[in-house]
């Protein structure tokens, strides 16, 4: 019997499970890549193994969150991991983060994984709200999000310092209202089966960079 908690077309999402995704895997060295961790506050200080364990057990244990692994169901590898985290169900909202692997996995899967965890907050959570936040070097991220109803509601200046540099990070939400208003135009689907045909239709105006621009003429 499978042990899925989310099914997609590409992925699916189920509990981690810490000895197949954290021991025999290697979800502690994403952490320690500068290729993912380029645009997150990871990778500043070394990750381990041992380190990586506490933290997944902590993320089970809260009441406030609910962490999910990614798995390729072509190759039933951890590809990702995605999670709800300070779920707050007075004021019904939650934020959303997704962290995924180097690169191999199949095309498309982070979206997938974004709108299974989406779906879920709205659909069984009976959430109002999903919040996330991303670094302004993620626009074409942001972009396709929006496909999913996540639009942006602000932007914040320097939230990250690398590479001798400062980078500012914008805020992304997406209310139940809205998605419901998509399951419906899409007939029921809130992402469809044609992601490739879906995606021909986003933005590709870097509209992070605009924002802030009409952000600082704003005050001037």
């Amino acid at each position: 019997m499978s042990d899925s908690f989310l099914d997609g077309n590409l992925v699916y999402l189920r509990l981690p499970d810490i000895e197949r995704d954290v021991v025999n895997g290697d979800w502690y060295r994403w952490f320690n890549s500068d290729e993912i961790t380029k645009y997150l506050y990871h990778g500043v200080y070394p990750n381990s193994l041992e380190r990586q364990i506490e933290i997944v057990k902590s993320n089970l244990e809260r009441g406030d969150t609910v962490l999910l692994s990614v798995i390729d169901r072509e190759s039933e590898k951890l590809c990702g991991v995605v999670s709800l985290k300070d779920i707050d169900l007075i004021n019904r909202v939650a934020e959303v983060t997704i962290v995924m692997s180097r690169g191999d996995y199949v095309k498309n899967a982070p979206l997938e994984a974004l709108a299974l965890i989406t779906q879920y907050g709205f659909e069984k959570l009976n959430l109002a709200k999903i919040n996330g936040g991303h670094h302004i070097g993620l626009w074409r991220w942001v972009n396709k999000v929006e496909l999913l109803g996540y639009r942006l509601e602000g932007y914040i200046r320097d939230t990250h310092r690398r590479y001798g540099r400062v980078f500012d990070s914008v805020r992304v939400g997406v209310r139940a209202d809205d998605y419901f208003r998509i399951v419906e135009e899409r007939g029921g689907e809130y992402l469809p089966d044609d992601i490739e045909g879906l995606l021909a239709d986003r933005r590709e105006e870097n509209i992070c960079e605009r924002l802030g621009s009409l952000i600082e003429e704003l005050y001037r």
